[in-house]
């Protein structure tokens, strides 16, 4: 996953992970309580885990709101809410040994995502403003 999060248009996994962000549209038409607390355990858990592939859960979720809006709007409220300071801590402890260039590359689409945001974007400026703050 190039970048940490942006899938290159050349990858084979273009596809599938097409694929997986109709089925989980599809889902959270219907189901939209159930797929967005699954989507935020998923990221809490991989914060928590030391599991190699639990590395990857960030920039998979990162992907999958890159590609679907509907998921986006879904999640981003409660994850604002859930980013007191343990789990920030957690996210820089997840991230800390991450190559520079990887770095950047996330930061990029969580800004892009950040501007992309309408759902829950004041409560989102209250917390960047807030954290920020001495």
């Amino acid at each position: 996953v190039g970048g940490g999060a942006v899938v290159a248009a050349g990858d084979k996994r273009v596809p599938k992970i097409a694929s997986v962000v109709g089925i989980l549209g599809h889902l959270a038409s219907r189901h939209a309580g159930s797929i967005k607390q699954e989507l935020l355990r998923m990221f809490h858990e991989s914060l928590g885990s030391p599991r190699e592939h639990h590395k990857a859960t960030v920039p998979f979720l990162l992907q999958l709101a890159l590609m679907s809006p509907a998921l986006l709007a879904a999640v981003s409220p409660e994850l604002v809410d859930s980013l007191k300071p343990p789990v920030l801590n957690q996210l820089h402890q997840h991230f800390s040994a991450l190559p520079r260039d990887e770095l950047d590359g996330l930061v990029g689409v969580v800004v892009h995502l950040l501007c992309h945001t309408s759902a829950g974007a004041l409560r989102t400026l209250r917390f960047l403003l807030a954290t920020a703050a001495p």
